[in-house]
């Protein structure tokens, strides 16, 4: 859409006597009031495109930054010089079509897990917003309890359910607006992909822990077939017998932590970038594979973190469960994030 004949050039002359405020639109939100020299500034920093959408009072409907009358003063390097600002109108809703704008994600070359920043930074982003990150998280915990009780639905709601919380937390990552109702966006977007990425996982993660029950079962009958060890009231026999099953079960273990971490990758990635569920699963692999041992401990220690929780008279698990899931969305922006926004 382009300005009427003879408004640019109104327009411009009009900023050097006093300055009309400009929204801009942002992840399908209304953003601003910002002056004209901000807007332009935005546009040359790459925050803003030239399709970017904008608005000032007089205009009738939102129009794109480079039929604005400012992409001139974009180009030339410098922005119009300062002005009174006046006070903002109220602009109209951005279109329902820039609602949503799915990022392109790819993987980062320089992708290193760092378990000290990421909790750092998720205590970091915890404290800002202490109360709404627990109780967000808490929420979807007592969803997916009750879910649990049915067995099925667990199957295909987790991963929607999850990620609306991650979505809530990766928002407020990147600095922009949240608002209660995200904790839903599974729901609203991409249920279908995240709802047959629930059910891969679920089946390999089903088929893992049988063998694992398999396995573990032959080994504990190997080892008490035809021995009285699992008679003996040997402390020292009854302390080996336990604290090798408890190293057996947690190296057993170990595929289902890295499906874990490739599956909250998977989550992000189809509802950051709306990805098929084939490919967000791939993509996490190839995410984790490099770095298997960080990432496990990674997962070893938000572990860690709920035990502690679940210690602290059992409320702590969703303090201790909201700063996991907030290192897991950092996990996620290190990895495929454009390394510009997050906070």
């Amino acid at each position: 859409m382009r300005l009427p004949e003879g408004r640019e050039s109104c327009l411009m002359s009009g900023l050097m006597s006093e300055e009309i405020l400009w929204f801009y639109e942002g992840g399908g939100e209304r953003r601003g009031p910002v002056g004209a020299a901000a807007l332009v500034a935005l546009y040359q920093r790459g925050e803003i495109a030239a399709t970017t959408l904008v608005w000032r009072d007089g205009l009738d409907d939102w129009i794109a930054f480079s039929a604005s009358g400012l992409a001139p003063a974009a180009t030339a390097g410098s922005g119009p010089p300062p002005v009174p600002l006046l006070a903002p109108a109220t602009p109209p809703p951005v279109p329902a079509g820039f609602l949503f704008q799915a990022r392109a994600v790819s993987l980062r070359p320089d992708f290193r897990p760092s378990i000290n920043a990421c909790h750092g930074r998720a205590w970091d982003l915890l404290k800002t917003r202490f109360w709404p990150f627990v109780g967000c998280f808490a929420l979807v915990t007592l969803i997916l309890g009750v879910a649990y009780q049915f067995y099925v639905p667990a199957f295909f709601l987790m991963f929607p359910l999850l990620g609306g919380l991650y979505w809530y937390i990766l928002r407020a990552a990147r600095g922009e607006t949240v608002q209660f109702e995200m904790l839903f966006e599974g729901f609203r977007r991409q249920f279908g992909p995240l709802a047959i990425a629930n059910l891969i996982v679920s089946g390999i993660g089903i088929g893992m822990f049988l063998v694992i029950a398999v396995v573990f079962g032959l080994a504990a009958a190997a080892i008490g077939a035809g021995t009285s060890l699992f008679e003996s009231d040997d402390p020292l026999v009854i302390a080996g017998l336990v604290g090798g099953g408890l190293f057996a079960l947690f190296v057993m273990m170990i595929p289902l932590m890295v499906l874990g971490v490739v599956a909250n990758f998977a989550i992000l990635l189809i509802l950051d970038g709306e990805v098929k569920a084939g490919e967000a699963l791939s993509l996490g692999w190839a995410a984790t594979k490099p770095h298997l041992f960080q990432l496990l401990f990674f997962m070893i220690v938000n572990g860690f973190l709920s035990f502690a929780g679940m210690l602290a008279l059992y409320f702590g698990v969703f303090i201790t469960g909201a700063w996991a899931s907030i290192a897991l969305v950092y996990l996620y922006e290190d990895a495929f994030g454009d390394g510009k926004r997050t906070v």
